[in-house]
């Protein structure tokens, strides 16, 4: 499954094509396979990528299987980034950071976690020209995503930074390992404090909400800055969270550019060369746009 081609998967696969792929539960609304697909066109690079739906039961298996099929490069999904990650046989920095993993390299001695989840996001903000350094950032959620984002916050500068999840001790375990006095722990009921919420420059939804797993408490957008900014990490759709700070007046931005330059990230890690991240962003705009005409 190694071997570069001229052609990328437009010319069809062949014995040499070299296969990739993204492991998630659910993965049919994944958008990655469009953009990568058109990744590896653009670069003239024979490969094909593809959606892996796996039960959290079977994870290990399937990546032990995988591996040893030639799979060239992975990326992980909800719910096995921070699972992934324990099964590799090494990370790199920004994963054993925060402890999660959403792209897995090929090495002769098995999977290399690395993630690109948070790098993306703040790729996505600079484009819409918003930059961490000095802010105050209330991040919703403790899971792979929001640790890789929470980690790569704190590395761009922020001022200060709350981790607020349904479960305390989660958040309180991901502040933890971020090892900085201006980041603190917090349950849900910080998204009715009006002391906090007046204060905040962004807000980032970085749980699963809006594929349906469980409803957030309703956030007291009245209590906020007017320029407040607000994130939701999934993509397509518009979220619940994204549509009330719509009506309220607030700014909002969606997972898709995230996608984008994590995806654009995962693509050099895996092959060495800069991704042709133009022809990922058409890619994934017409793919956005066939998903929500359904």
């Amino acid at each position: 499954m190694s071997g570069p081609g001229r052609r990328g998967v437009t010319g069809g696969v062949r014995g040499t094509t070299r296969v990739y792929g993204i492991l998630g539960d659910p993965v049919a609304h994944s958008l990655s396979p469009a953009m990568q697909n058109a990744a590896f066109a653009a670069a003239g690079i024979d490969g094909v990528y593809v959606p892996f739906p796996v039960a959290a039961a079977d994870l290990a298996a399937t990546m032990t299987g995988l591996f040893a099929v030639g799979v060239a490069g992975l990326n992980v999904t909800v719910p096995h980034k921070e699972a992934s990650a324990r099964l590799c046989v090494a990370l790199r920095p920004r994963a054993r950071a925060c402890g999660a993993a959403n792209t897995l390299i090929r090495t002769p001695r098995g999977w290399v976690g690395d993630n690109t989840d948070g790098a993306g996001l703040v790729a996505s903000l600079a484009e819409r020209r918003f930059d961490p350094r000095g802010k105050n950032v209330l991040l919703i959620g403790a899971g792979g995503s929001a640790r890789s984002v929470a980690h790569a916050f704190a590395r761009a500068g922020t001022r200060l930074l709350i981790v607020a999840n349904r479960t305390p001790q989660r958040a309180v375990d991901l502040v933890a390992t971020l090892r900085r006095r201006d980041a603190y722990a917090a349950d849900l009921r910080v998204l009715a404090n009006p002391e906090v919420l007046g204060r905040l420059d962004l807000i980032v939804d970085c749980t699963s909400t809006s594929l349906g797993s469980g409803v957030l408490p309703p956030i007291r957008f009245a209590d906020t800055r007017r320029d407040l900014l607000c994130c939701d990490l999934m993509y397509g759709k518009t979220s619940r969270f994204l549509a009330a700070a719509h009506h309220a007046g607030r700014r909002t931005v969606d997972g898709g550019g995230m996608l984008l330059h994590q995806g654009a990230l995962a693509f050099t890690l895996w092959n060495g060369t800069p991704a042709p991240i133009g022809a990922m962003r058409r890619a994934l705009g017409r793919a956005t746009r066939r998903a929500s005409a359904r």
